[in-house]
């Protein structure tokens, strides 16, 4: 009989240890079949802060591109959207970055659009998205939209002004700047087409100003609007976005710091802040991001491009100059925008994009910056073709490591 019971026994532990075996190896294939399922596309961040794409260092210069959304919300069949794309893929422009949603003119003109365009049917507005998505994956190019591209749009339709409301979780503007972004990172995260996420359009540059009452959202600039109250707004962005996409980039969409944000921000002038001062700022207006972000179009472009490039080197994060460009025929801009590429090259930037293909409000004369394949700006896609040739040739190393940095310590 005891003989029998251990027997028993044993067959008892067998059998337990088998269904646990069963159980850990149902449970390991769920996880290796949840873990296909969620691969990943687009741009990334890997070891030491290198730009990364398909697990390889990733080098790139793309296009700015404001009518891609936009002409699809008006009409969702615009053949004008599917040339430009095909015409990009052509040129071998490897990404687009947008406004996802943007609004211009007076307050109550901006409610309407927006009511009319997302607000009062935002399947409408998902169609019209979905549809730019699956242009862009048929033709091989990579999406950054610019999420809040003209950045008070949520006060708009919240009829409410100020920064600080977007901190306010009881505040209208918070629900519907939460809510759209929640939307679409849940909808396109792993959609082939989105390369990362962007918060907005320079909106560092409207922050801290002395003397100066632009309007916003119908009312004087409150006084809110503060680099304090950004830097605060632009940790809660990412880490909303990160709460579902641990994947993508998330940049600011910041321009390069005024030459006095450091001394606006601190007593209210507009002294010019000394380099260390600059570069304060700099590294702080992108602190909650993934990348160094500037926007770069004056004479002085290629040399701040390359004092960026070197700062970011010592922050361990890459640069995206998300903007960058020259006004004006061949005959007066070639010279500057061959700089601007030179600089880009050399400082081994791994991100850019040129401002702006076909961009249809800007063309006369010194604010004409549409770039098409058939204008008399078209050298500028051809140039940055060959640009992109040397970056794939070079992205074994998507940094530059100069001989000489410059490390900005407390502000003096």
């Amino acid at each position: 009989m005891k003989n029998c019971s251990v027997i028993n026994l044993l067959q008892k532990c067998f059998c337990i240890l088998l269904i646990g075996w069963g159980a850990a190896c149902t449970a390991n294939a769920a996880t290796a079949r949840s873990a296909k399922a969620c691969v990943w596309h687009g741009l990334t961040i890997g070891r030491g802060g290198v730009l990364e794409k398909d697990g390889r260092p990733y080098c790139g210069i793309g296009v700015n591109f404001v009518g891609a959304l936009r002409r699809l919300l008006v009409n969702r069949d615009d053949p004008s959207v599917r040339r430009d794309f095909n015409e990009l893929e052509a040129s071998h422009i490897p990404f687009v970055r947008f406004p996802a949603l943007a609004a211009w003119g007076t307050p109550a003109r901006c409610r309407a659009y927006l009511q009319r365009v997302y607000q009062s049917n935002p399947r409408r507005y998902f169609q019209a998205m979905d549809t730019l998505c699956a242009i862009a994956n048929k033709c091989h190019v990579g999406l950054i939209p610019s999420l809040f591209f003209t950045p008070f749009w949520p006060n708009d339709l919240a009829h409410e002004s100020g920064l600080a409301v977007w901190n306010d979780s009881q505040s209208r503007t918070y629900r519907i700047w939460t809510q759209y972004v929640t939307r679409m990172i849940k909808r396109y995260e792993h959609n082939p087409a989105i390369w990362g996420w962007e918060f907005g359009n320079e909106l560092n540059l409207r922050m801290d100003l002395p003397g100066v009452k632009p309007r916003f959202s119908g009312s004087k600039r409150p006084p809110d609007y503060t680099h304090a109250e950004m830097w605060k707004l632009y940790a809660r962005f990412v880490h909303l976005v990160r709460q579902y996409d641990p994947y993508h980039i998330v940049e600011a969409g910041n321009s390069r710091p005024r030459d006095s944000s450091w001394h606006n921000m601190m007593d209210h002038t507009w002294k010019k802040d000394t380099p260390s001062q600059w570069a304060y700022m700099l590294q702080r207006d992108n602190a909650a991001f993934d990348m160094i972000c500037v926007h770069e179009y004056r004479a002085e472009a290629p040399a701040s491009i390359l004092r960026v490039g070197a700062m970011a080197v010592r922050w361990h994060k890459p640069v995206f100059v998300g903007e960058f460009g020259v006004p004006g025929p061949a005959v007066t801009s070639r010279q500057l925008f061959s700089a601007l590429l030179s600089s880009i090259l050399k400082a081994r930037v791994p991100l850019a994009a040129v401002w702006a293909f076909d961009e249809r409000h800007q063309t006369v004369g010194d604010h004409d910056y549409s770039i098409t394949p058939s204008n008399n700006r078209s050298f500028m896609l051809k140039a940055i073709e060959r640009a992109n040739m040397q970056l794939r040739h070079d992205s074994h190393s998507s940094r530059w490591s100069p001989g000489a940095v410059l490390v900005p310590g407390s502000p003096n």
